[in-house]
């Protein structure tokens, strides 16, 4: 189990953002659905479920109201009719032929009656009911008007009959001089006023048969026959479900008992429930739909809202990566919806031109020294078979020193003696076997016995030549001293310049991929950290390539400064506010000094804090951590000067010179070089750009002092660009 859940783990580690936040939002949705959704739904079905069995229930209860309420009227017709003097006197009379027609216009009048009779010992008048039990036994022990149901008839009829008393009116006494029956059959018309009065299809079960019924389709027997059999047996009512065709019910059984108590009947209630059920089902069906929605739209949103923030970030991990690699062709992405994205882009993007421009600034000056190289003469000498030289062109005697009468049919090795530590000699390369040119750089002496180093180029024995002419070898010679040096110098540059900037571009590449690979489960603070450290990797590398710029500019005769009037308190918090991540990291206090009176100055506040930018960070980059850097502004009535004053070691004091030169720093030794050499030089030319002047000291308690001063006064007129 452990390596099951080691397994999901490290697959889960393996996603990025996007499917990581998709898949915690379905993770979410079916926690929902499982642990909400289908207990709801659970709870809505047994709900309605539950309603459904108590309208079955209030359907039973309305109908046997119903039925008490037919015996109670049929009891009371009963004895109104019975109490009625027209009868009366026609029983009196008897006067049989008035008393059926009178018999059939009280049945009109009452409505829903299916018996109207009248019985005395002398007559019977009115419908017969046959089947019916004597009325004296029907009302043996009951008031004089009684009612209940009766079972009549083969096959059996169900009947509710009412039977009152007809009695004598003579002051002998209550006499009973008949009776008068009334009876209303349950058929299917009785079914269906039932049905319009409780809202459930009705039915009369007989003898495990259906003798009456108002539901369509209905079969002869009970929905549920094995219940139908249970209440006639136990006469207690119940609930339950049935079927006929492809219909499903919710059944209601109840016995219909007669004054004795005997069942004569059941009563049945049918709700129909497969449109119930449908409707349950749909209605769970619409909720698992919409949760699907909702996981599909979710998932859909999610996944462009990840897109909007994973998809810069890549852009950025990979710009990163090609710069580190010195591809800068590709451009990052400007617009992402997110600010601290977008600015985060705007950073790389002006880096990326920056470095872009400098770099084809770079490639342009290597391509212009190649052609410089490129028209550097070369020496050829030939040399026959026995390895005498028989040509030395005025390259060759330029490049050696030796003049081509005084060389010609000497051997070769008179004109090059090899230099003091060289272990390769021309003669190794003439006695190396090849098919082709070989090539070699030899360091040998000129005719002066000074050393030089050549490009040598021996081309193998001709073995074929033309005719009147004997087999011999070209070596072709070039100087490549100075190439030498030159190429030494740049690469020194190069190499300093790639490690200046591979360290803020590998701090961006990896911050940038640690955000892609974990930015979900970082915090707040955990990521305003790393991107700060993309911030400060962006000011390095934009300081970088401004020094490279400007020096271009300034070697190019380009450099050009824009004079406003401007407050000097303004640039220094300018460059302070830049400076304070890098502090803040290093642990550094900087204290200031600054005037309450500060002249305004005639000059270009951008370059200015492009100046303390450059001298802050040299000042932070040499004090210790946790060191302390001052800037102080001092004035008199003609120039403003700024110091900015280190705690770290100081100057060397051989570098004085030197020290706002290109391409020096402040600390070298064993030719190991700290930084480019470049943000010095570039203060220098701003500072006396404005007419000022640039200086360093060391300080007596340790630490060096840089400074430079501003004129206070404008310059002339002429001199403003």
């Amino acid at each position: 189990m452990q390596g099951f859940l080691n397994g999901i783990r490290q697959r889960f580690q393996h996603l990025n953002l996007s499917q990581r936040l998709i898949l915690n939002l379905v993770l979410v949705v079916i926690a929902i659905i499982v642990f909400i959704g289908i207990p709801t739904n659970f709870a809505m079905w047994r709900a309605l479920e539950n309603q459904v069995w108590l309208r079955v229930q209030d359907a039973q209860s309305a109908t046997q109201g119903l039925y008490s309420a037919e015996i109670t009227r049929l009891k009371k017709l009963a004895g109104l009719i019975a109490g009625r003097p027209t009868l009366y006197n026609q029983i009196l009379q008897n006067d049989v032929a008035s008393m059926e027609p009178y018999l059939n216009a009280l049945k009109q009048e009452s409505g829903n009656l299916d018996i109207v009779q009248v019985i005395t010992p002398e007559l019977q008048a009115g419908d017969r009911l046959i089947g019916m039990p004597d009325p004296q036994t029907f009302l043996a022990g009951h008031e004089p008007y009684f009612a209940d149901f009766t079972v009549v008839g083969e096959p059996a009829r169900l009947f509710i009959v009412g039977i009152s008393q007809i009695q004598s009116r003579e002051e002998a006494g209550n006499l009973v001089m008949g009776w008068v029956l009334v009876a209303r059959e349950l058929k299917a018309d009785y079914m269906s006023t039932l049905e319009n009065q409780t809202g459930l299809a009705q039915s009369l079960i007989m003898n495990g048969k259906r003798v009456a019924t108002s539901l369509p389709a209905a079969p002869d027997w009970s929905l549920d026959p094995q219940s139908a059999l249970s209440v006639e047996k136990t006469g207690q009512a119940c609930c339950t479900m049935g079927a006929a065709l492809d219909q499903t019910y919710y059944v209601g059984l109840m016995p219909l008992h007669d004054i004795r108590g005997d069942v004569v009947a059941l009563s049945e209630v049918a709700l129909p429930g497969n449109a119930i059920r449908q409707g349950m089902t749909n209605t769970i069906l619409i909720s698992v739909a919409f949760s699907m929605v909702v996981m599909l739209v979710g998932s859909f949103m999610v996944a462009r809202q990840a897109r909007s923030i994973t998809n810069p970030l890549l852009q950025l991990s990979k710009t990163a990566d090609q710069f580190s690699q010195g591809n800068l062709d590709g451009s990052t992405p400007i617009e992402s919806g997110i600010p601290e994205i977008n600015q985060l882009s705007r950073h790389f993007e002006l880096a990326r031109r920056q470095l872009r421009y400098i770099l084809s600034v770079t490639q342009s000056e290597m391509k212009h020294a190649e052609r410089l190289l490129s028209l550097v003469p070369k020496g050829v000498i030939a040399l026959d078979e026995n390895e005498r030289i028989t040509y030395f062109n005025p390259d060759a005697e330029e490049i050696l020193g030796y003049k081509s009468w005084d060389v010609e049919h000497q051997h070769y090795t008179h004109i090059f003696p090899p230099a003091q530590g060289e272990t390769v000699t021309v003669g190794d390369l003439l006695q190396k076997p090849a098919d082709g040119p070989v090539t070699q750089r030899l360091n040998v002496l000129d005719a002066q016995g000074k050393p030089i180093l050549l490009y040598v180029t021996i081309s193998p024995l001709d073995l074929h030549p033309p005719t009147d002419y004997g087999a011999e070898r070209v070596i072709v010679i070039r100087d490549v001293t100075e190439e030498e040096a030159v190429d030494r110098l740049r690469y020194n540059f190069l190499a300093n310049v790639a490690h200046e900037f591979r360290t803020p571009l590998s701090g961006i590449a990896a911050t940038t991929e640690l955000l892609v690979e974990n930015g979900p489960d970082l915090t707040l603070d955990e990521l305003n950290s790393l991107l700060e450290t993309i911030r400060l990797s962006t000011l390095h590398l934009q300081t970088l390539v401004g020094n490279l710029l400007e020096s271009t500019t300034i070697e190019a005769g380009c450099f050009q400064v824009h004079r406003r009037p401007i407050n000097l308190r303004d640039v220094v918090h300018e460059a302070i506010s830049l400076m304070s991540p890098l502090l803040t990291r290093r642990d550094q206090q900087l204290e200031t000094i600054i005037p309450e009176d500060i002249p305004t100055l005639w000059a270009d506040a951008n370059r200015l804090t492009q100046v303390l930018l450059n001298l802050l960070s040299n000042a932070s980059k040499f004090s210790p951590m946790g060191g302390k850097i001052e800037l102080i502004i001092t004035q008199d009535p003609a120039w403003v000067k700024v110091a900015i004053l280190d705690s770290g070691p100081g100057l060397p004091m051989e570098r004085f010179a030197d020290l706002f030169k290109r391409f020096v720093t402040a600390y070298q030794s064993h030719d190991t070089q700290y930084g480019i050499g470049l943000g010095l030089s570039v203060v220098k030319s701003i500072v006396e750009m404005h007419g000022g002047q640039v200086g360093a000291e060391n300080l007596p308690k340790g630490g060096a002092n840089v400074w430079f001063t501003i004129p206070v006064n404008p310059p002339e007129e002429k001199e403003r660009i």
